[in-house]
Parts: C-alpha cells; structure tokens; sequence
C-alpha cells in the first residue's frame, strides 16, 4: 500500500503548487533591489556568495556606501556629484517598488529618460520660466497672498516643468505609437519617474551653487548648506512623484488605443496643481504644503497599486 505524499503549498499563502511560491506571491515578491532575499539560494558556500555579490541588494547598496569616497576620489564637482547621487537614491527606492509591475524592458529606457530630461527638459522650462518671468510673471510669484501666488505658480512653474519632465515620455509614447505596441501604465510611470530625478538633479544643482555663491558675496554661512541639505533630500521625491502620476495618466492613454487624451492631460493638470500649491505655499503655509504633498504621494501609490485591488482570497 502507497503512502501518498500530502501536496506541496506555497510557503506564503499555503496555496496547492508544484513550486516554492505560487506564482501570485512570487509577483508580489518582485524584482528589483530586494529580489535576492525573497527567493531560494544555493547552499554551497561558493554559489552562495557568488549570488549574493551579483544581486543588486549587494551591488546597488554598495554603491550608494562608496559613491561619495569616489566623488572625492576623481575630483568630481560636490554640488553635480551629490545632487545626482541624492537624485539616484531614489531611484533605487522607486525601482524596486514598481519592480512587480513593470514590463520586461531595457534599463537604458530608464538612464536615457533621467538623462535627457536632465539635459533637454531641464533647458526647455528654464527657457520658458525665463520668457514668464521677463513679461511680468516674477511679481506674482512673488505675492505673500495665496490666492494670488498659487494660480501664478500653478501656470508658469507647475505646467511648465510638470510638461518639461513629460517630453521624453511623450517621445516613446508616440515612437510606440508608430510600431503598434505600447507598455502598460505603470511601466510608464517608472519612465516618468526617472525623468523627474533627471529633472530634479540639474535644478538643484542651479539653486544650491546659487546658495553657496550668496554666501561667499555675503560672507555669511548657512543658506547654501541648509539649501543643499533640504533639496538633496525632499525634492528628487516629489518630482518624481509628480512626474509618475502625469506619466501613468499618458500610460493610460496609450493603453486604449492612443485614445481618450484628456486623462494624460487631467494628469498633467493634477501634477501641476500638486506642484503649484506646493510651490506658492511652501514659505507661506508649511501645513498647507506638507498636506499638498500627503495627498500627491497617496494619488501616486492609488494609480500604482491599483492593479493589487481585488477580492480577497480565503483560505
């Protein structure tokens, strides 16, 4: 008489498999930064450490401890050096959260993106903000009231960069356009994501030596540094956030057909409305901005997490 062998379940939800993970969970362990911990790996000792040095929880972590001795060590400029390294940690910190939902795609789509909105999109609002700013514009920015410098943030800062950052996006999507294919939403948002950190890194290299200038003419110390502290940290955020939600809405676009282009363009205005209010009310109203940005940071994780809401399984 055979003793028949009770069926193998996966080890995170104890559904029936013929694997280790049923392929639900293994989605939900993902890609990205922390892959290597969430799988199975080898026991000898040599195939062990091999794997571990080739993950990029080992490589990517690494990176980021070394980077700064590396700047210093090839005389790289401190202000370029670090805004770009501030800008790429969160790069780091988005890849990996899209990971699960992202279309297999070369990661030169991401380094191209964050490059060419660095270069071209960064010249394109400046050049923009600059005409605004010539005709009239600067003095509305200026306004102690909100009710004047929001709608005057909104349209010559929020559209104007919200856009700039969507110009590599808009290149792929009407290059995709011409072949028939398209990417999922989401996959486009990771593209807008890193076009944003592009976009943030250059800016903030503008404001922080404008910061460390004002203080050598001045022979004070502290703008520059609080300056750079705070931007280096909070800004490649929000631009990235603001980015993703406008590219996820052109996502959408593209996945019906190239149709129904007011969504891309409702993202568009809901990223600059975020990025407007901020902007106006961030030295005005620091409640009010703290909440802009709660509510911008919750849309973006609704669109990415969108694809997760369903019935829950019972067991």
């Amino acid at each position: 008489m055979s003793s028949q062998l009770p069926p193998r379940v996966c080890d995170e939800c104890g559904q029936p498999l013929d694997q280790v993970r049923c392929p639900d969970c293994q989605q939900w362990q993902g890609g990205g930064l922390f892959a290597v911990a969430n799988r199975r790996l080898p026991k000898n000792l040599v195939f062990y450490l091999t794997t571990i040095a080739a993950s990029r929880l080992y490589l990517g972590l690494l990176l980021f401890a070394i980077a700064p001795m590396l700047l210093l060590g090839f005389h790289v400029n401190v202000v370029v050096g670090m805004m770009a390294y501030f800008s790429l940690f969160w790069f780091f910190v988005f890849q990996p959260l899209l990971a699960t939902h992202l279309q297999l795609r070369p990661l030169f789509a991401d380094i191209g993106a964050y490059l060419f909105t660095g270069v071209v999109g960064t010249a394109f609002a400046l050049a923009v903000e600059g005409f605004w700013f010539r005709h009239g514009g600067s003095v509305l920015l200026k306004s102690p009231a909100l009710v004047v410098a929001v709608p005057a943030y909104v349209l010559f800062v929020g559209v104007t960069e919200e856009f700039a950052k969507q110009i590599v996006v808009l290149i792929v999507l009407f290059y995709q356009r011409v072949r028939g294919h398209a990417w999922n939403p989401l996959t486009y948002m990771m593209l807008g994501v890193s076009s944003g950190l592009g976009f943030s890194a250059v800016e903030n290299i503008t404001y922080v030596e404008r910061g460390i200038s004002f203080e050598v003419m001045r022979h004070t110390f502290g703008l520059g540094t609080i300056t750079a502290l705070t931007r280096a940290l909070y800004t490649p955020f929000l631009h990235a956030i603001w980015a993703g939600l406008t590219a996820y809405g052109f996502g959408v676009v593209a996945s019906r057909g190239f149709r129904d282009w007011r969504i891309g363009l409702g993202a568009l205005g809901a990223a600059a409305l975020f990025h407007g209010v901020y902007d106006a009310s961030v030295g005005i109203d620091p409640g009010l901005a703290v909440a802009d940005v709660a509510v911008s940071y919750l849309v973006f994780l609704a669109m990415l997490l969108n694809d997760r809401r369903g019935p829950v399984r019972r067991s």
